[in-house]
This record gives C-alpha cells, structure tokens and sequence, in this order.
C-alpha cells in the first residue's frame, strides 16, 4: 500500500499507525518496525520517527531504550482512570452542547444515535463503535471550546483503542448502552442538565465495566501493578 504524499505525512502516518493499533493489527506489546512501514508506504523513516513521537504523547506506543518502539500494554488502572478522566470531560461536553447547539445540530445528534442503536440491536460492532465516536466528535464540534477540544483530542486515541477493543471482543450490553444513549441525545434536545449528566455518567460507567470484561475476555488487559 502506498500513501498518498501530502504536505502533512506525519499526520496521516500517525492515523495510519493508530488505525493499526485501535484495530488490533498491532496487538499490545508488538514492537513497531519503521522499516516495514516505510517499505508499506513507501516513504521515508523520517515521517514515521515524527508519527511515533506523536503516537508516544497519546500513549498508544512507548519509546524502550535499546529495544525500540512497542504498543503499550492495556493496564486496569489505568484503563479506569482514562474513564475516570473522559467522564469528567464528557459531562462538560454534554453541557456545553446543550447551551450551544441549535435545532440542526439536535437533529443531527439525534441521527448519529440512532443509528448506533440500530447498529447495536444486530450486533454490528464495527458500526456501533463508529457511530459512538461520531457521536462524541460531532457534540464536541458544537462546543466550540478550543481548550477543551485538545486536551480530549489527545486523549481520543487511546479512548478510541479500548472501546474498539471492547466492542469487538464482547457483544453484551451494546443494545443497553444504545439505549442510554438514546435517552441522553433526547435530554440534550429537551435541554435537561442535570439528566444529560445522569444518563452521561450511568452510560461511561457501563462501557467501563463492558471494556474491561471484553479485554479479559480477549485476554488483553494485564493486571494493575501491586504497589507497597
């Protein structure tokens, strides 16, 4: 496969590599080879060392001096505090949309779920994962808040990763966290805070939990490290 060159190389290396990562075609703990890439894109190591160091600030690769660049094993802890951390964010989300959307962009929101939960009602995974992101990334969009768009952008890919992870390894419970969604999108158009936040909030903690048992299921979670 060869990339198109564009003035931005790094950039789509970087996408290319995440959407390896996100769809398990680099597993945990694989080491990434810059020559095969470079030899599957044709093109120089030089985009690629930019993408990696790109990828190492998401936390989807870690820099092991000597070894070279691996994918980051999936920790426990530390897939609960990702959650931790995008639920607080995702309630300011929710909120800011409802102050700012219009009528068009309910309409829109109320699209984007509604096809997650045909998706998850026939167990298409792949379809139910795209449309959450979707969902996620159009509510930001209406936010206008630059601050807030980086700092949940940088945290996307990793968020991205074990949802695509836990969705394709473990079917349960799709149609129930559809269902959530369902309400949140219908008490975002009502204008209603403090549900917006409750349904948020009960959705984010059920994907935890979901996330985490399809990983152990998958066998791809390792256990926190026990500290003294």
């Amino acid at each position: 496969m060869a990339l198109i060159i564009n003035a931005n190389l790094s950039d789509k290396v970087t996408e290319y590599i995440t959407n390896k990562i996100i769809k398990m075609e680099y597993k945990p703990g694989d080491r990434i080879v810059e020559s095969k890439i470079a030899k599957e894109l044709k093109i120089s190591h030089s985009p690629i060392r930019e993408a990696l160091r790109l990828l190492e600030r998401s936390q989807l690769v870690e820099h092991i001096p000597r070894k070279g660049v691996y994918v980051t094993e999936l920790v426990e802890s530390n897939v609960e505090s990702l959650f931790e951390i995008m639920t607080e964010l995702l309630v300011l989300v929710g909120k800011k949309t409802i102050k700012k959307a219009d009528d068009n962009d309910i309409k829109q929101i109320t699209s984007i779920v509604e096809r997650a939960f045909s998706a998850a009602k026939v167990s298409a995974n792949e379809d139910y994962y795209n449309n959450v992101i979707a969902f996620g990334i159009f509510c930001l969009s209406v936010c206008k808040d630059t601050l807030l768009e980086q700092i949940i952008l940088e945290l996307l890919p990793s968020i991205q990763r074990i949802l695509y992870l836990s969705f394709t390894a473990h079917e349960n419970n799709l149609s129930e966290g559809a269902l959530l969604l369902v309400k949140g999108a219908t008490a975002i158009s009502e204008r209603a805070v403090d549900q917006t936040e409750i349904l948020l909030r009960k959705w984010l903690s059920l994907e935890m939990v979901n996330a985490i048992n399809g990983l152990k299921a998958g066998h791809l979670l390792k256990h926190s490290p026990i500290t003294a």
